[in-house]
This record gives C-alpha cells, structure tokens and sequence, in this order.
C-alpha cells in the first residue's frame, strides 16, 4: 500500500504562495494532485504542511480536491513526513513536492514496480544527483520502516529539511536504488521556485492537454520555445540544499 506525502507550504523565501498560485484556474498543487490521482497503487494523497496561520489555507485545498491534510514542524520536513506518516498508518511513501507539478506518471509505476520486486529501503529517480532526469520531474519512494530510522539518527538541519539526503549519507546501511533514463535531461528544468518559474508553468498550463503531459512532451515544448528559459542560465540545481548546507557549519560550530 502506497501514500503519496505531498510537502506544501505559503512560505517559500524565493516565491512566497507558489503552491496555490494559480494560472488559468490551476495552481501547481492542483495539477500535481489531478496527476496522480490517475495512479491506482496511490491509496491516500496527504498533503502535509505546517501549523502555522498562513497555512490554514489548506485546510480548504484539501476539502476541495478531495485528499487528506497533515500539519506538523515548520523546519523540521523529517519530522513533519515522519508524522505524517505514522498518523495515517503509511506503510510505503511516495514523496513528492508541490514545486514539481508534473511528475510523470508511468515514472512513479516504473519506481514503484522496482521497489515492490526489489526490497529495497529507497528509490528515486532524480537522487542522489547526478541524475539524467529534468529539475521537476523528483520522485522518491521510500518505507515506513526506512524512514523511522533516519528520524531517530538524523541531526543537521539539512537532512531535517530535505527529508532523504541521510539515505546516501550512509549507504551501507540502507537499500538504494537511482532510475536513469536512456539519455541525459538533467539540463532540463521546470520546477517553480521563482516567479520565471512560474512564467514557465502558465505556458505549460495554456496547453489543453496539460494534465496528461509526458516528460517528453515538456522537452519537446521547452526545446520549441527557447525564449521560455533563457532565465535558467546561471540557476543551479538544488539551490535550497547547497543553502542548507551552510546551516550545517553553524549547527555543527555550536
């Protein structure tokens, strides 16, 4: 049994409210949820966010898309996944982020049959980089069990923020596994975290199809309109976890 943990909150520092920023009547959470509602293996759809005020707002998102809502730590995404979790009775996790509004369904299959027949602790398609897939298309499916572990173990602040960076930390002791795909897309970008981001997505959005959208169909759109992404130059990825990493040297000078 599978429970797709979607992390969600109006307090980003580069585009505050990008979760529900809307285009056309869609915001990226509500793209990203009508996607993989398609996903039989999915049995509940939680989104998790945070106690805070600002926050309340998804109490009404999740009524009118019809998915369960989790609020825990601000900070602390281990912690507030691991919550989450255990509060429904998770057995297996699939994480994905409100940032990343297309992920393709027949990838999170794909992931989900290598994790069934393999035992695995963790799977990903984008993790641990490098990876050949685009920024935006993060799937990463983990246990119950596997996740309990790095709650009890993990200090710094970055594996409480990015949830599953202490998978590759300690390799011997859990059971990990990275999809490629048959080239390199890794160039490729259409996460939303800043508002040329977003520009992105409402041009994605405009196309009438965009809720069965494949990978391949957004590479395809990218490559015919260059002028999209010219933005994306000097953009590297993972920008929020080389930033967590200086969080790290203070916590570890204390």
């Amino acid at each position: 049994m599978y429970h797709v943990i979607i992390q969600a909150r109006m307090g980003s520092k580069r585009l505050p409210g990008k979760a529900l920023m809307e285009h056309n009547g869609f915001s990226p959470l509500e793209v990203l949820i009508k996607r993989i509602k398609k996903i039989d293996e999915a049995k509940k759809i939680i989104i998790a966010t945070t106690k805070l005020k600002e926050d309340d707002i998804f109490q009404k998102i999740s009524k009118k898309l019809k998915v369960k809502l989790f609020r825990g730590k601000t900070n602390n995404v281990l912690d507030r996944y691991y919550s989450a979790s255990k509060f429904y009775k998770s057995k297996n996790i699939i994480r994905l982020t409100s940032d990343c509004p297309f992920v393709e369904t027949s990838v999170i299959k794909k992931l989900i049959k290598i994790f069934n027949t393999n035992k695995f602790d963790y799977v990903s398609n984008t993790y641990p980089l490098p990876c050949t897939y685009p920024d935006g298309s993060d799937v990463e499916i983990f246990s119950f069990d596997a996740l309990k572990k790095i709650k009890l173990i993990a200090k710094l602040p970055s594996d409480k923020e990015h949830v599953t960076k202490y998978f590759f930390k300690k390799k011997k002791e859990f059971k990990c596994f990275r999809l490629d795909y048959k080239i390199n897309l890794s160039k490729y970008r259409y996460t939303i975290d800043i508002i040329e981001d977003f520009k992105l997505f409402m041009s994605i959005v405009e196309n009438k199809n965009f809720l069965n959208l494949r990978m391949i169909d957004i590479i395809n759109f990218i490559d015919k309109n260059p002028h999209l992404v010219k933005y994306q130059k000097n953009i590297k990825r993972n920008f929020g976890w080389n930033h967590s990493l200086k969080k790290d040297k203070l916590y570890k000078r204390k």
